[in-house]
């Protein structure tokens, strides 16, 4: 009964009135017209496609055939006529041929192992540069689907940045562990949004000064008459007390004159007198104790 029910299913599925997602328009022109696709693209989507599709292979050339215009249907036409009863996986493999990199495996193998991380380029950047060549080595039969993760890590350990901080800490936790396209590009991910966050924690000290700076030019006006006061102010004080602080000549003691004393009260060290110094005094000079 399981059997049957999945075969009624499947041929349910096969229904023209079966609703799919249907891929893009793609002629293989370039440039590419407007509304199109192009054929890098559209291939990607209609190779993974034409394997998720759970209907006879009659459904899915049919489903292929409605996306194609002008030169990529002329492919397959020809294909039907030097080929009667080709496979969708062979219309695909005859559109890859016409439209697809001139590239063979071992070109594409040579270049994939010799990409390496630019300058100021991400990781995750250049690990989805080195997917798309692994992608066309696995459509051009150049490697096993099996091994492209195992490939994919190996490239990405000899190719990134030595001074990357993201692979520094990729080559402690995951030099002898594999990891899948999605989960190495989701750990990618992580790590470069933490390293963000960072930054602009550490970058708002300076924003904040760039704020202070911008004063308007009334604001600096005032603060630098305010200060202009202010020096006013403490030249008058200094000058005032300038001139009630009494200068001994050498030996004689420092004696300061209160606010407010008279000039008059001056005491002179060599007669005693008042109102004049040890310097002026008219006595004779006395020998000093």
């Amino acid at each position: 009964m399981g059997k049957l029910v999945e075969t009624l299913a499947q041929n349910s599925a096969a229904s023209a009135n079966y609703g799919y997602r249907k891929l893009g328009v793609c002629s293989g022109k370039v440039p590419v017209p407007a509304g199109e696709e192009d054929f890098d693209t559209w291939i990607d989507q209609a190779v993974q496609a034409v394997e998720e599709w759970e209907v006879a292979d009659t459904v899915k050339r049919q489903r292929l055939i409605e996306s194609l215009r002008g030169p990529a249907s002329d492919v397959i036409r020809n294909l039907k006529r030097d080929k009667p009863g080709c496979t969708a996986a062979e219309y695909l493999e005859a559109l890859q041929k016409i439209f697809g990199g001139v590239e063979d495996c071992a070109e594409l193998i040579h270049r994939f192992s010799h990409t390496y991380q630019k300058e100021g380029e991400e990781l995750s950047t250049y690990v989805w540069r080195l997917d798309k060549i692994l992608h066309q080595v696995i459509l051009k039969r150049g490697m096993e689907p099996s091994r492209a993760s195992k490939a994919l890590m190996d490239q990405i350990f000899k190719g990134a940045l030595p001074l990357d901080p993201i692979m520094l800490k990729f080559q402690t936790r995951y030099q002898s562990k594999r990891l899948t396209y999605s989960k190495l590009v989701k750990a990618i991910r992580e790590e470069e949004a933490l390293i963000k966050a960072k930054r602009i924690a550490n970058a708002s000290p300076a924003v904040f000064t760039a704020e202070v700076e911008t004063l308007g030019v009334a604001d600096i006006q005032t603060e630098v008459m305010a200060l202009k006061t202010l020096m006013s102010k403490m030249i008058e004080l200094m000058t005032l007390l300038s001139s009630r602080i009494a200068v001994p000549e050498e030996g004689e003691a420092v004696r300061s004159i209160p606010a407010g004393e008279p000039s008059g009260s001056l005491v002179c060290y060599n007669c005693g007198g008042v109102g004049h110094y040890r310097r002026d005094c008219p006595s004779p000079p006395k020998p000093r104790r």
